[in-house]
């Protein structure tokens, strides 16, 4: 009975130690393929903001030659210029404030260098800034479209719910109106019963009186033939009970 549970507990340490040792090359590719996902679905890619930098770069190395090359002319001409007359010193002159000038530029573009390298540096933190919303973005649409998934299977469900029991009232509905006609129906009835039955009553009563009547005549008739006081009472009392 131990021997099992040891050979199973032996068996998942051994899986364990397996996973551990092929989750670093599943992590690492998982890595590399969301790296790639998200560089394919960005505006500038690394190659690209790459090219961008040393295009800038080749640019103010063509500009740094240029102006080095005019530097060497412009100090080629005023070694060739001091040789010459004072109006040549003057040219001289105006060749060195325009090489001033130059130097300045220069300057200026270093500055200038200076300040496109902060904003590269600028654009990498802004970058990495937004792939991370990309992420986070990515994510909250993942739980968003669930959301909507969850919404609409219960929208479905209260739709159908609705359905079976507008179906249900209508069935409802249906039977309401006939137990109405049938209650119709059953009150014309009554109602005729109860005129029929009015009908019987007054008949009776018109019997009724019609026997009463007669009594009293026949006890008038027996009156005046000279029947006995007794039976005269009794008549009289079996027309009245009869005229009640």
């Amino acid at each position: 009975m131990i021997e099992p549970l040891l050979f199973l507990v032996l068996g998942m340490l051994v899986a364990a130690l397996i996973w551990l040792l092929l989750l670093p090359a599943f992590w690492r590719r998982a890595t590399r393929l969301a790296r790639r996902a998200l560089e394919q679905h960005l505006p500038l890619t690394p190659d690209e903001i790459a090219a961008e930098r040393d295009r800038l770069r080749a640019r103010f190395s063509v500009e740094m030659a240029l102006n080095a090359r005019r530097e060497e002319k412009v100090r080629a001409d005023l070694l060739a210029a001091r040789a010459e007359t004072g109006e040549r010193l003057r040219a001289e002159a105006e060749l060195l404030a325009h090489l001033a000038t130059r130097e300045r530029l220069l300057a200026d573009r270093a500055v200038e260098l200076a300040a496109l390298r902060d904003q590269f540096r600028n654009l990498e933190t802004e970058l990495a800034e937004l792939r991370e919303a990309r992420q986070l973005s990515e994510t909250m649409i993942v739980g968003l479209q669930l959301q909507r998934d969850t919404l609409a299977a219960r929208h479905n469900a209260a739709l159908d719910l609705a359905e079976e029991r507008r179906l249900h009232l209508e069935e409802r509905g249906c039977e309401a109106e006939n137990l109405r006609a049938a209650l119709a129906e059953e009150t014309r009835r009554a109602a005729d019963l109860r005129h029929e039955l009015q009908a019987r009553e007054i008949t009776l009563s018109e019997a009724e009186r019609r026997a009463a009547t007669l009594e009293n005549e026949t006890a008038l008739l027996r009156i005046k033939r000279g029947e006995g006081l007794a039976d005269v009472s009794v008549a009289a009392r079996a027309a009245g009970l009869r005229a009640g």
